[in-house]
């Protein structure tokens, strides 16, 4: 039996806003309220809310439309250069040692200015971790002040009164993976949320985070594609992404092989300037926005070089194909060849900083998860069994906003949305360590 108040998720991307009301029941998580809206050009850019009051209005709208009734939220940040997540490993020591390395492991690891920052960590401590092993994992969390203080303004313009603050990665495991009835058993899944602006690589070993990573690729970038080559609007371009777009997958050259060669942060929210917080403190828990090498990989060995080609196939006739799906595959396939490279590029790195290198499945989420044929591709290319997302999978729906038809179509677009809400509702594992450090550095 699920518990927790209800709560709504809130995910806005640059794209789309999506909100979910969530609510706790004898019979698990139930998803009671859904809903989904553009968001207003030139409120939001790399992640950062630009126009609070305007954002805010927008979400008070889609709120109202959704039919969502609770004011307690739970939303989500992302952002290239505000906020930062990794996982790094440090040599065993006290919490006061561990206090003080903190301190100095901000200065190595943020890609901005570090003297206006909300800082937190927290120690992993793996059930499969040998008891004499001589160094730690600890999950730091960065993030730049004013970006949160906008986030919070933009809610309270909303009229909601914010609980927490989460990011997309750990808000996608809860959805997927921690409400099922074994969240924490031997089990290793990446999770892949391939949004409008960019795409989140999460590996979860036993449930708690192990590897976070994000691309600046994503759909954005197709669209992008589409309009270049084939001469449309950007509006027009999407248009025939949604309509047309597939992976042929007969026309898919194969790729190279490569050469040989968790838990959660609470942090405390300083006051915004423009508004005053909640009286509340806000956890908040964040995710690596790092757009070039997996965190730590530039401190290993060279990393393999893949030379992934996704190109039509010479000895499949054109014809026995729709010629837009053709023309519409032929612009994203630069993108399609990229993200797959750099994917497999995680899959490998993970695999060797991992004990035994196994992953299990990979779940695809995301307004572009639903690319037809797209987990067929991954699958075949990784050897991994991988397959779209069901947010409704493990939390029934209950919303009459949409029928369940659509509702499931659309479903890998609110499994951010869902998790967020469901964040209260799902208990984090013992081992995952308690009690991390925050504060303002």
């Amino acid at each position: 039996m699920a518990s927790g108040a209800p709560r709504v998720g809130i995910d806005i991307g640059s794209q789309m806003i999506k909100v979910a009301q969530v609510a706790a029941g004898r019979g698990g998580v139930s998803v009671t309220a859904l809903g989904m809206a553009p968001t207003p050009p030139g409120t939001l850019e790399n992640g950062m809310v630009v126009d609070p009051q305007q954002l805010g209005a927008a979400l008070k709208r889609l709120l109202k439309e959704a039919g969502v009734t609770v004011k307690d939220s739970v939303s989500s940040v992302s952002g290239q250069g505000a906020l930062v997540v990794r996982v790094i490993e440090v040599p065993k020591m006290s919490d006061s040692e561990l206090a003080e390395t903190m301190r100095y492991e901000v200065e190595r690891h943020v890609p901005f200015a570090a003297n206006e920052v909300i800082m937190d960590y927290q120690p992993i401590i793996r059930p499969d971790a040998p008891p004499d092993a001589p160094n730690m994992e600890v999950l730091l969390a960065v993030a730049q002040q004013d970006m949160i203080d906008r986030h919070v303004q933009m809610l309270l313009a909303a009229g909601l009164k914010p609980k927490a603050i989460d990011v997309e990665p750990l808000a996608a495991n809860r959805c997927l993976v921690e409400l099922g009835p074994n969240p924490y058993g031997e089990r290793t899944v990446v999770i892949v949320n391939i949004g409008a602006s960019s795409t989140d690589i999460g590996v979860f070993r036993n449930g708690i985070l192990s590897f976070p990573r994000v691309l600046p690729m994503a759909g954005d970038m197709m669209t992008h594609n589409i309009a270049q080559q084939l001469g449309v609007t950007p509006e027009q371009a999407e248009e025939l992404k949604r309509k047309f777009g597939e992976v042929i997958l007969d026309q898919v050259g194969q790729p190279q092989a490569p050469a040989q060669e968790e838990g959660f942060l609470d942090f405390s929210l300083p006051s915004p300037t423009a508004a005053p917080p909640p009286p509340d403190r806000m956890p908040f828990d964040f995710s690596d926005p790092s757009d070039t090498a997996p965190t730590g990989m530039e401190e290993s060995a060279p990393a393999p070089s893949f030379e992934a080609s996704i190109t039509p196939e010479p000895s499949a006739p054109a014809a026995e194909h729709d010629p837009q799906k053709v023309a519409v595959f032929n612009a994203i396939a630069p993108v399609l060849s990229e993200l797959l490279t750099e994917l497999r590029r995680s899959v490998e790195y993970y695999r060797g900083r991992s004990a035994d290198g196994r992953i299990d499945e990979i779940l695809l989420c995301g307004g572009s998860a639903n690319l037809k044929n797209l987990d067929q591709l991954l699958q075949s290319d990784l050897g991994i069994p991988t397959r779209v997302a069901d947010p409704f999978q493990l939390a029934s729906l209950a919303s009459r906003n949409f029928s369940p038809e659509y509702a499931r179509e659309i479903g890998p677009s609110f499994v951010v949305a869902i998790g967020l809400a469901a964040r209260e509702m799902v208990q984090a594992p013992a081992t995952a360590a308690a009690g991390g450090k925050r504060g303002k550095k």
